[in-house]
């Protein structure tokens, strides 16, 4: 071979590997684009806008004419998200934010995904998660159980579970667990490091403890749910806040009858939230919330059916208890509350419904010398669009 015909050789062989270097690189982009396009589809943008306006009256106050935010369901938006791991498995996140609809702010200043946030793995063998999320009994987000009625805690605290039943919250750094299905039955385990915050060592950081049990087969379904919230770190040395819930519902056919019960020890009186700006109204606190606090038993009796083109819900809440801390002469110890609903709901399409609601409420004892809050009627009219 002359010298010539080997540089040639050469030049043409160089040429050639670099042809298929940049078919190789080119097929990489194509596959790495590929996977990115996967990978957008599996992530979803939603929302929920819900408006009304609600015509109040609670004892002793005059009556109110207002625009309601999240009367039905809260408004919010989010991005959720998916990538399959093989075998069964998958990574998933969700990003929720709450706001108000009346006036665009934040539904909780400071945070930029206050109502969900969570990053997490799922299988054959379950799901675990960890971030900021409701309770199990909290009816707020992807891992509450509650049930045990037709709207929980829609519209007004006068008409919803909150007017009879302490139920628990969204909190910060947590941890849960879903156990696989098995017949119809379901576990989930969760814990908080540190409801608000887990900066301090562990016996100073305020806990949250909950473990759950679901049935849902045909008609039936049931929960049972208990929970702790301990108060380390707090002055106030609070006994642990214990939380013992049922709740079913069987749909007949013609209606759905609802049933639950609580049992509260040591927890906060339900519905009430006093103004610990005063002085009258941070001693109701230190008598009422703080310490032993109260322990009380709440039902609820509910019922829903299709009539009148929509959907006809009828929920009603009644609660007894007594406050554990001291007696004190001039403070009322026992309490108890009744409340009532009725709600109408029309679609629309699959994501537009009109609805109605009407509640009565009343109170007695240290419920009715002390606060206002369970005492009076409520009446909305709203819509809801979900995307």
């Amino acid at each position: 071979m002359t010298k010539l015909n080997f540089e040639t050789f050469i030049y043409k062989i160089k040429a050639l590997l670099t042809y298929f270097s940049r078919i190789r690189n080119e097929k990489n982009s194509f596959s790495s684009c590929s996977s990115c396009a996967t990978a957008a589809s599996n992530v979803t943008l939603y929302g929920v806008l819900d408006a009304g306006v609600t015509v109040s009256k609670l004892h002793g106050d005059s009556t109110k004419v207002q625009m309601s935010n999240g009367n039905w369901m809260g408004n919010r938006w989010g991005i959720k998200g998916s990538e399959d791991l093989g075998n069964g498995n998958s990574v998933f996140f969700k990003l929720e934010q709450g706001f108000k609809l009346s006036n665009g702010n934040e539904a909780s200043e400071g945070k930029a995904f206050s109502r969900e946030a969570a990053l997490g793995l799922s299988g054959t063998w379950g799901t675990v998660a960890f971030g900021r999320f409701g309770g199990l009994s909290s009816d707020c987000g992807t891992y509450s159980i509650l049930g045990g009625a037709p709207y929980t805690t829609s519209f007004q605290t006068i008409g919803s579970m909150y007017s009879a039943f302490y139920l628990t919250d969204r909190y910060n750094n947590s941890i849960i667990y879903l156990t696989p299905e098995y017949n119809g039955f379901q576990g989930s385990f969760m814990y908080s490091n540190g409801r608000d915050s887990d900066e301090n060592k562990w016996s100073y950081n305020q806990h949250y403890y909950g473990a759950g049990l679901t049935y849902g087969n045909g008609p039936l379904k049931a929960d049972l749910i208990y929970e702790a919230l301990d108060y380390k770190g707090k002055a106030d040395k609070n006994k642990t806040t214990q939380l013992l819930n049922l709740g079913a519902s069987y749909d007949f056919g013609a209606f759905t009858l609802y049933g639950a019960y609580e049992y509260a020890m040591h927890a906060p009186l339900p519905g009430v939230e006093f103004d610990t700006k005063t002085a009258e109204g941070k001693a109701l606190e230190n008598k009422y919330n703080n310490g032993k606090a109260n322990d009380y038993h709440a039902f609820a009796l509910s019922a829903s059916t299709n009539a009148l083109g929509g959907e006809v819900m009828l929920q009603t809440q009644f609660a007894f208890g007594k406050n554990k801390n001291a007696s004190e002469p001039d403070k009322e110890n026992k309490f108890n509350s009744f409340s009532m609903g009725a709600a109408y709901f029309y679609h629309f399409s699959k994501r537009t419904l009109m609805y109605t609601q009407a509640a009565w409420g009343t109170a007695g004892k240290a419920l009715k010398h002390n606060t206002d809050d369970l005492r009076g009627w409520n009446a909305t009219v709203g819509m809801t669009h979900t995307f």
